[in-house]
């Protein structure tokens, strides 16, 4: 006697798909649901078995009925608080074009959403960067300082925010405040060069030299040495009054190109 039991392709993706529903998962579990139906072949299975899948099915499009999504939609489509989705037996083919409709309308919300919140993101990073930057021109200092914080709380995880923030407060020599957001900066994205440079710029102008010193090694370590890294801290050293470690740094750079001017001259003034 054959031994007949619920197909996996079947049993297993309504099954998934009645998971998915309980946490809310829409979208996926409606695709579960259709994979199951496509996998499904009441021919090729005897009455008893037949019966517990059109059970499964039966449960699983209740458990559709009830997500807000589904409600929502089903409302909006028929224009009727009490619209539900339908199943009758050996009539799986409408239930999988009504559950394929609802799939697209469901995917094409989605995007429509995502694009909203992408739009809604550009505005208010927009609206950020504008009222920080007018209150800067116009002499309010904190509450520029203020809006251009939140600007780089919200958005600092995006390559370039912070670095820019960093530059402008740095435009309007706010110093300490620029160079806490380009520090941020070099931690978070170590290979954007420019933030190593409006860095150096800020301690320079408060001579902290050390704090600048720092910055330069950082940046030989992550991008190797190079004449032109070399020779401004050389002259950062100079200007911090370490002759000797001005005169090595010039030496190498001077190494790197011979035509280095600039490490030419401090080599010879310290040689």
């Amino acid at each position: 006697m054959a031994n007949f039991s619920i197909p996996p392709g079947v049993g297993l993706n309504i099954a998934r798909a009645k998971s998915l529903l309980r946490r809310d998962e829409t979208v996926r579990a409606l695709e579960a649901l259709l994979a199951g139906l496509e996998h499904y072949e009441p021919s090729k299975l005897p009455g008893k078995l037949r019966f517990e899948v059109e059970v499964l099915i039966h449960e699983c499009v209740l458990d559709l009925n009830r997500q807000p999504k589904i409600r929502t939609l089903l409302t909006t489509l028929a224009k009727s608080g009490k619209a539900s989705i339908v199943y009758a037996p050996k009539e799986e083919g409408k239930l999988k074009a009504v559950l394929d409709i609802i799939l697209k309308a469901l995917n094409e919300s989605e995007v429509v959403k995502v694009r909203d919140n992408v739009e809604a993101k550009i505005a208010r990073k927009a609206t950020l960067e504008q009222k920080g930057l007018a209150a800067l021109r116009s002499g309010d200092s904190p509450k520029g300082k203020a809006a251009l914080r939140v600007l780089a709380d919200e958005f600092g995880e995006e390559p370039g925010v912070l670095r820019q923030v960093g530059e402008w407060l740095l435009e309007f020599k706010l110093y300490f405040e620029a160079a806490e957001f380009l520090e941020l900066a070099i931690e978070r994205f170590p290979k954007d060069s420019k933030s190593y440079a409006s860095a150096v710029s800020c301690y320079n102008t408060l001579r902290e030299f050390e704090k600048g010193e720092a910055i330069y090694l950082k940046a030989i370590k992550q991008f190797g040495k190079h004449t032109r890294t070399l020779t401004n801290l050389a002259e950062l050293y100079m200007a911090w009054n370490k002759k000797d470690k001005a005169f090595d740094a010039a030496r190498e750079a001077l190494s790197l190109d011979a035509a280095n001017d600039t490490a030419r001259e401090i080599v010879e003034k310290l040689g």
